[in-house]
């Protein structure tokens, strides 16, 4: 009898391990992959800030624009306000924005509607919308704020994938990157709304040189 039981524990050992380490295993090569899709993204990224030619092109064809944060009370709010200011003598291009990570129905942040009306801007309206497949489906253009929205672009429409940019892209002067302000102070966020205006400038005057 011991040794029937000597001979079975072992076993019984290996099954109640191989589970957990099958676990272990899967959560390796997810991070792995995480880690190869941030890379591939982040070089991708690169290589269109130093030279925005398929960027260049994906906005000669577009007639839908689509700007993306997380939570759109903030970068693509004012983005996309911005832009739809500088081309509404092009009736041909719409421009919409929605969040990554919101709910339906947020305000604006305030330092965005005060900066917004010092521009002739009306922001008091706008509630938040988060981005739907429909919405990725229906843009010719979609642009995002920083390398994680990037990924988050690819893992969950990757069909979208080859029409997104990051919105400093065209925009050498300024930082790639546009990170979320929330939380911070309002110097901070008004930083943050200076780096959104810099980098819809050049997009701006290109659609708009595209109409003429």
């Amino acid at each position: 009898m011991s040794r029937s039981l000597l001979r079975e524990t072992p076993s019984e050992g290996r099954c109640l391990r191989r589970p957990a380490f099958a676990t272990v295993l899967v959560r390796l090569l997810r991070a792995h992959g995480r880690r190869l899709v941030e890379r591939l993204e982040q070089r991708r990224a690169l290589d269109v800030r130093r030279n925005p030619v398929r960027m260049v092109y994906a906005l000669n064809q577009a007639h839908k624009v689509l700007i993306l944060c997380q939570g759109n009370v903030i970068r693509s709010v004012f983005a996309a306000h911005l832009l739809s200011a500088a081309v509404r003598n092009r009736t041909d291009i719409s421009i919409l924005s929605a969040g990554l990570a919101t709910k339906p129905g947020w305000p604006a942040h305030p330092r965005v509607i005060a900066r917004g009306e010092a521009l002739g801007l009306q922001l008091r309206e706008h509630t938040s919308v988060a981005v739907t497949s429909a919405m990725l489906a229906a843009a010719d253009v979609v642009l995002v704020m920083d390398f994680s929205q990037l990924v988050a672009v690819t893992r969950r429409f990757f069909g979208a994938r080859r029409r997104t940019f990051l919105l400093t892209s065209m925009a050498a002067d300024g930082p790639i990157e546009i990170r979320d302000p929330a939380g911070q102070n309002d110097a901070a966020v008004d930083r943050c709304l200076d780096d959104v205006a810099r980098a819809i400038k050049p997009i701006a005057e290109w659609l708009t040189a595209r109409g003429t």
